[in-house]
């Protein structure tokens, strides 16, 4: 699809300006900042949540909208010097490859947004 055609395809929300681009670029900052605030809220919130599931001590935690279960973390191994090594060598082969071959896959365009944390108090844009 191309970048018209997913402009095109996009939700209708400001009819005139669909194809302004520093308007859809705004918005897209507009979300941005808004999930930067969600995720300060569910850090905040998080070590009370962990709390409260403790508390209950259930496995599985059934509420009217979510499900709630209890997830091990990654178990961690100490391994040997010799795995260790083969590990950095490993390593050193993968990075020599890189540089000798083109990849093949990936290298998809894609655009980031570094928010401005300054810029979050006071006006959308």
């Amino acid at each position: 699809m191309t970048d018209l055609n997913l402009i095109a395809s996009a939700p209708q929300t400001h009819s005139a300006d669909v194809l302004d681009p520093f308007r859809i670029i705004d918005d897209m900052v507009d979300l941005r900042i808004q999930m930067a605030q969600l995720e300060q809220q569910i850090r905040e919130l998080q070590p009370l949540f962990f709390t409260a599931c403790f508390m209950l001590n259930q496995a599985k935690i059934d509420r009217s909208r979510a499900i709630i279960s209890r997830k091990l973390t990654p178990a961690q191994w100490t391994y040997t010097a010799e795995i260790l090594d083969q590990e950095v060598l490993f390593k050193q082969l993968r990075k020599q490859f890189q540089q000798d071959h083109e990849p093949s896959g990936g290298r998809d365009t894609t655009w980031l947004i570094r928010l401005l944390f300054t810029q979050l108090v006071g006006s959308p844009h």
